[in-house]
C-alpha cells in the first residue's frame, strides 16, 4: 500500500506536469529551440539523454523549474497543523488550527519573481549556469510532510521532456488553436484542458 501511495500520485502528477510544459513549449519556441540546442550539444542524437546528463543541462533544468513554478500542480498544498499557540506575522493561531500554503500564491509573488505570469527559465540561471540560491520556488511543498516523490518526479520528468525534446517538434495539430495556458483545469490538481498535440520528428 505504502508504494502505491508513492507512485500513482507521482505518475499522474508527472503527467500532468509534463502536459502542460509541452503546451508551454508550443507557447515559448525560443525556450524550447534552447533546449533542444543544449540537449544537442551535451547528448547528441545518436543515444537518449540519462541522469549523468543533467548536471551539464542548466537552461533544460531551469526550464523544468520554471514550469513547476508558473504551474503549480497541487496549488494549496497539503494540510498542516500548528502544534502549538503562535503568533506570525500579528496573527495569533491557536494550537491544533489547520493550516493551507498556498504554493500557487507564493510561486506568483511579485516581489520575489519580478515577472511571474512570464515562462522565464533565465530567472534559475547565473553566469555560472543554474542557480539554486535563485530557486525559491516550493512545488514539492516543504518541512516534513514535503512530496515523498519529488526526487523520482524531478528525475522522471527530467528523462521524458528531455527525451522528447531531443527527437521530436511539438506542435498543436494543425487548424487547431494555440493553447490558452489561462484556462486550467482546477481543483486539488491542476492540468491542462484536452489538446491535440502533432510530435514531428527531428
Amino acid at each position: 500500500m505504502i508504494l502505491a501511495d508513492f507512485l500513482l500520485p507521482t505518475f499522474t502528477g508527472t503527467a500532468y506536469q509534463l502536459s502542460m510544459l509541452l503546451e508551454r513549449m508550443i507557447l515559448n519556441p525560443h525556450v524550447a529551440a534552447k533546449v533542444q540546442q543544449e540537449i544537442d550539444s551535451v547528448v547528441g542524437r545518436g543515444r537518449l539523454p540519462t541522469l549523468d546528463d543533467r548536471c551539464q543541462m542548466p537552461y533544460t533544468e531551469a526550464t523544468l523549474r520554471e514550469e513547476l513554478r508558473i504551474d503549480t500542480l497541487v496549488p494549496s498544498g497539503v494540510a498542516h497543523v500548528a502544534l502549538e499557540n503562535t503568533t506570525l506575522r500579528g496573527y495569533n493561531i491557536p494550537k491544533d488550527t489547520v493550516l493551507m500554503i498556498a504554493l500557487d500564491a507564493i510561486h506568483h509573488q511579485e516581489d520575489v519573481w519580478g515577472d511571474p505570469n512570464n515562462f522565464r527559465p533565465e530567472r534559475f540561471l547565473d553566469v555560472g549556469g543554474l542557480s539554486l540560491a535563485k530557486d525559491r520556488s516550493i512545488p514539492f511543498g516543504a518541512g516534513k510532510r514535503l512530496c515523498a516523490g519529488e526526487t523520482f518526479a524531478r528525475n522522471s520528468m527530467f528523462l521524458m521532456f528531455s527525451a522528447l525534446m531531443q527527437n521530436f517538434n511539438i506542435k498543436v495539430r494543425p487548424g487547431d488553436p494555440l493553447p490558452d495556458v489561462t484556462k486550467r483545469l482546477t481543483g486539488v490538481v491542476i492540468s491542462s484542458e484536452p489538446i491535440w498535440l502533432k510530435f514531428e520528428p527531428r
